[in-house]
């Protein structure tokens, strides 16, 4: 299976063909007098869309074990409209879609809580973990809001940039989870401790699988910015290739009591990482092609 080249890569390409295009519009655009974009391009309307690699940043340490977080590519697109000022300076918004995947790993886990038997008798119960992943995938629906900087090159190639924020909301997501776990049981009241049990729930190195769904907050904020190159290939259509970056202001997840988040509560049971922290947050650096029609 063919595997995504890093971001890295087509930020470089990126970066070439901007030089590329400078040293050589002369020649590129020989025909430039018939593309010329008025002075006030007035509204506009288009899309845009690429690669991006994303990362959910999960604010959680368990029991001093460290979790390893590994960037996943996804994608992004957006419809946008807006509105040009002059040839320098002009207005964005519109409807963007961007899904975020993360795989986030952990060593080991330990963990000992309180709780009551199939007789409704209390025991602790201790559970041990290795080899824990978990990938982690939230698509957004996005209001976005941002002004553009243009700097002309020439009469048809220009460099821009375009920082702004917007208004996210989840539209889905999902979380599917593997790991080694031990459980033994601790009861108090008789001093006796039981395990490699695993027909009273309490098994030796039992490999488990579990997938659901995240409590995402209804709406959360982002900070978003693309730099690239454009040009006119007529004088009403613009065509450009852009890098972008985007990153959550606020939280989001929706949990509620994270501080006595349980890992594993029981055999074949896994809870999203998540759910021990109240302030995960999204990151997205990509690149995308842009191409917006003048109205005017």
């Amino acid at each position: 299976m063919l595997k995504m080249k890093p971001i890295s890569t087509y930020i470089r390409l990126l970066l070439i063909t901007a030089v590329t295009l400078f040293c050589f519009q002369n020649d590129i655009f020989s025909q430039e007098e018939e593309v010329v974009p008025p002075e006030r391009p007035g509204f506009y309307f288009g899309f845009s869309g690429g690669p991006i690699q994303t990362d959910i940043y999960n604010a959680i340490t368990l029991n001093g074990s460290e979790i390893f977080y590994t960037k996943q590519n996804s994608y992004s697109g957006s419809v946008e409209f807006g509105y040009y000022f002059s040839r320098f300076f002009g207005f964005s918004s519109g409807i963007d879609f961007n899904s975020y995947k993360a795989l986030l790993t952990l060593d080991t886990y330990q963990n000992n809580n309180i709780t009551t038997d199939s007789e409704k008798e209390s025991y602790e119960q201790q559970v041990t973990g290795s080899g824990i992943s978990e990938m982690q995938k939230a698509d957004f629906i996005s209001l976005p809001f941002s002004i553009i900087i243009r700097i002309p090159l020439g009469k048809t190639l220009g460099i821009f940039l375009q920082p702004g924020v917007n208004i996210a909301k989840p539209v889905n997501n999902s979380y599917s989870s593997s790991g080694s776990f031990t459980y033994k049981g601790y009861y108090p009241a008789y001093n006796v401790l039981l395990e490699n049990l695993p027909a009273y729930g309490f098994p030796v190195g039992k490999s488990t699988t579990a997938e659901g769904t995240m409590e995402l907050s209804p709406f959360n904020f982002n900070a978003v910015a693309s730099a690239g190159i454009d040009f006119m290939i007529h004088k009403k259509v613009l065509f450009g290739v852009a890098a972008c970056y985007s990153r959550s202001l606020t939280g989001i997840s929706d949990n509620a009591s994270p501080d006595t988040f349980i890992l594993s509560p029981g055999v074949d049971q896994i809870n999203s990482l998540m759910g021990g922290t109240a302030s995960a947050t999204t990151e997205a650096i990509g690149i995308k092609a842009i191409l917006r029609i003048y109205l005017k």
